[in-house]
């Protein structure tokens, strides 16, 4: 079963607030993704995009962002399968059994970014990002990446 798929093109801003750094923005192609922020270059080179970086999108209420996000650790988040833009994620929750929840890989204002290098659904370079908003959808105005 696939583990991997194409990025959907688009270009957008995440909603920054957890500090006064400002937004971030994501120019995302179909093998690959631009983010730009401020807050990038203070934390580099853990904010800095290496590699062709696979994206997908969490909703924020869901069971699944909370599992990721109190399990962020290296080897704990992998992808169980992929069909159509259902993204099925595997949560490694340490003593207890793993969790599985359900990502899209097509963006909508609102969702969650997860961005990550993915290798066949064992993920380094994993980055879980702010909420979607001002999304335009199709071919970014620039190859920036």
């Amino acid at each position: 079963m696939s583990k991997t798929w194409d990025n959907v093109e688009c270009e957008f801003f995440t909603g920054n607030t957890a500090n006064d750094m400002g937004d971030s923005k994501y120019i995302v192609l179909q093998d690959g993704m631009q983010r730009t922020a401020l807050i990038n270059f203070r934390r580099a080179p853990n904010q800095v995009l290496s590699g062709n970086p696979s994206i997908c999108y969490i909703a924020p209420d869901s069971h699944l962002f909370d599992a990721v996000y109190e399990n962020y650790r290296p080897g704990a988040i992998t992808i169980a399968s992929v069909t159509g833009d259902r993204i099925l994620v595997r949560v490694e929750r340490g003593p207890i059994e793993p969790f599985f929840g359900e990502a899209t890989r097509v963006p909508a204002n609102g969702l969650s970014t997860f961005d990550f290098v993915n290798q066949n659904g064992v993920l380094s370079h994993v980055h879980f990002g702010h909420e979607v908003k001002l999304l335009s959808l199709g071919r970014p105005r620039r190859k920036s990446v």
